[in-house]
């Protein structure tokens, strides 16, 4: 049976585009430049970093003063300014608009079954994890969820199979056991399948409430139909 689900956090949980953009906003108000130009230059350098991070060519412990300091010498602006406005973004950005409204409902009935342990497991770019536990509290999401992993504090990240074993070991089980859920189709979705788990990709866009993929592998446009999932699952994985 399925004892642990994961949960990737931004565009899964929360909104990325909403505090990118009032990252953008909060260092463009800081350093007297163009939002436009501000929140594109965001946007261009994740981008890069997620494909520097996955071919290994940033050590894990070195990703957020990296990313910090390449968007500050792209902005031709000091790194206080990155660091002071993403600290802004986050005490300002609207709680209302950063949380999926499937979101809650979800966790909300996945915690009411006491057997389910329910984790975050989320990778770092630009601001630390510490700013996403407080979001995951300031959108009353972190009381559902027993714990959470980030890259900065496992040192590893998705989608390598070491990130994805450290829930499991905390909790003492098998990879059959557990099943990823995120909207990235690289770092979550392949990632805890070549891990060895069961694996749901969350793909708002598709027309098509659920789909089956292979023997571990689900496709849902809402995490509203996550409980379906894990109703089939409980039938086969015993």
């Amino acid at each position: 049976m399925i004892k642990v689900v994961s949960f990737d956090v931004w565009n899964t949980l929360l909104k990325i585009n909403v505090l990118i953009e009032s990252i953008a906003h909060e260092i463009s108000k800081l350093a007297g430049i163009d939002n436009d130009y501000v929140l594109a230059t965001i946007h261009n350098i994740r981008e890069e970093l997620r494909k520097l991070r996955r071919e290994k060519k940033i050590p894990v412990d070195q990703i957020l003063e990296f990313s910090q300091e390449m968007l500050s010498e792209s902005l031709n602006i000091d790194v206080e300014i990155v660091k002071k406005g993403i600290a802004r973004a986050v005490l300002h950005v609207d709680k209302n608009e950063l949380v999926f409204n499937d979101a809650k409902r979800v966790l909300e009935k996945l915690k009411s079954n006491n057997t389910l342990k329910i984790v975050v497991l989320g990778n770092v770019m630009f601001w630390p994890s510490s700013y996403t536990r407080l979001l995951l509290e300031k959108c009353g999401l972190a009381k559902y969820i027993d714990k959470q992993f980030y890259s900065d504090e496992i040192k590893t990240y998705k989608p390598f199979p070491e990130a994805f074993r450290k829930p499991l070991e905390y909790y003492g089980v098998e990879p059959s056991e557990a099943i990823h859920v995120g909207d990235s189709v690289i770092e979550d979705y392949k990632g805890a399948l070549e891990s060895g788990l069961y694996a749901v990709l969350v793909d708002r866009s598709s027309d098509k409430e659920l789909q089956k993929d292979g023997d571990r592998g689900f496709i849902i446009n809402s995490l509203l139909h996550l409980p379906k999932v894990l109703n089939n699952l409980s039938t086969i994985v015993k």
